[in-house]
This record gives C-alpha cells, structure tokens and sequence, in this order.
C-alpha cells in the first residue's frame, strides 16, 4: 500500500485505491473487511455504517475512525464533527468525490 501525502491521497479516494497518508488512509474492504473498526463514530454515525456494513466495497479512515465509505448506491460521508485534523481530512474526501464525480461526466 502506497505511502502518500495528505493531498496526494485525494486522487487514491476518488479512485477508490488503497493508500495510507499519515492519519488518513483507504482501505478495499472487499479484501480487507471493516473488521470492528469503527473508532468514534457516535450513535447516529455507528447505526449507518452498521447498516450499511455488508455493502460496503471501500472506507476511508482518519486515525482509525472510518469517515467515508463507498458502496453500490454511492459516498458516505460522516457529518459528526471531530478535530481540525479530522475535518480537514473530510474536505479531502468531500473534493476527491466531486472530482471523481466530475470526470464521470
């Protein structure tokens, strides 16, 4: 799995392509699996990624708490508010969706 800077995790996001930049990572959960790991999600956040657990083919995690996932229907992006870290890492991957979004196009 490729080590990359924040910025340059963007493109591996909107790819959906494993990566690890730092704190910011992507994970195929097709080949790797949740595995349990839903870090701080709070109620509301943890009953969606429950729900929609068995469908999803990728995940993107911030200091091991899964902020964004990807499955047929489409993105998913947690709206529960966490450090300035965190935040930025969710304006990451808000971008690499409309970027991706707009290459569709």
């Amino acid at each position: 799995m490729p080590q990359l800077n924040q910025r340059d995790a963007m493109h591996y996001i909107a790819t959906r392509q494993e990566f690890t930049a730092s704190a910011l990572s992507g994970v195929n959960v097709n080949e790797q699996g949740l595995s349990g790991a839903f870090g701080r999600l709070d109620a509301q956040e943890f009953a969606q990624i429950k729900q929609d657990e068995t469908r999803i083919d990728y995940a993107v995690y911030s200091y091991g708490t899964p902020i964004a996932w990807h499955t047929a229907e489409g993105w998913y992006v947690v709206s529960q508010k966490f450090s300035v870290t965190t935040s930025k890492h969710s304006n990451y991957v808000r971008r690499a969706i409309a970027e991706s979004l707009q290459g569709v196009n």
